[in-house]
């Protein structure tokens, strides 16, 4: 298991820049977790996408990959494409295409890119996961919350609460930090800023590989389903 020590998220908007500070914690980065919360931007709705994520992680000078399963975003014709191609139809496509999220997502990657980001796609498999985590590489994903727990969709109430709706709520989205393959190889842990979840009554606990898979796979419902690799730039470029 990589030594990942991750706070409990402060509240229900902030598990992406937990995840993100965890993962700075562990390259021994100093800054904090509140100024990571007070950095990395927000959407109107609540939340942050993972390639915000990524470019905060860019600006202080990381190396930074994700491999994306968004098919909002992206176009798997453009995987292969020089950075300006993938740029040039991103803006293409924000010209035909509305709404606000996409709009934001988008305008997010073309800031990856040009921050020296690398976008990849690959089938997401154990064997991907363990490319990084046996190197001691974390990986931070943006998964569905409501499958990786099996718990009912949420909606808000009128104090702007997450509260469980299992007929009027919607997907929720999460992130967490992967962080090693269980003794049967058949499980990964997960590091999780959300200490309430189901699976064990801290922020650490074992999932089964094929569960987690999907759960990442259905990020697609919350604009996320990727996943994010942040390397120092003092480390030798990883090829994988």
């Amino acid at each position: 298991m990589i030594p990942i020590k991750i706070h409990t998220q402060p509240d229900d908007s902030t598990c992406g820049p937990t995840s993100l500070h965890a993962v700075y914690r562990y390259f021994k980065d100093p800054i904090s977790l509140g100024e990571v919360i007070k950095e990395v931007p927000y959407l109107d709705e609540g939340g942050t996408l993972e390639v915000l994520l990524a470019c905060h992680a860019l600006r202080r000078g990381y190396r930074a990959t994700i491999y994306t399963y968004n098919l909002h975003v992206f176009d798997p014709t453009w995987i292969g494409l020089s950075n300006e191609e993938v740029i040039h139809r991103l803006e293409q496509q924000a010209e035909v295409k509305k709404g606000r999220k996409l709009l934001r997502a988008t305008q997010a990657y073309i800031d990856f890119l040009r921050l020296g980001g690398e976008i990849k796609c690959r089938d997401l498999t154990k064997a991907l996961l363990r490319e990084y985590l046996e190197r001691g590489i974390p990986l931070l994903t943006g998964l569905s919350a409501t499958y990786l727990y099996l718990s009912a969709r949420e909606t808000t109430d009128e104090n702007g609460n997450s509260v469980y709706d299992d007929v009027s709520g919607l997907p929720v989205g999460h992130f967490v930090v992967l962080c090693g393959f269980g003794e049967d190889q058949k499980k990964i842990i997960v590091a999780d800023p959300y200490r309430e979840n189901p699976y064990s009554k801290d922020n650490y606990y074992e999932v089964s590989a094929s569960h987690l898979i999907n759960a990442i796979m259905l990020g697609l419902a919350t604009f996320d389903a990727n996943l994010l690799a942040i390397q120092p730039l003092t480390k030798e470029p990883q090829q994988v």
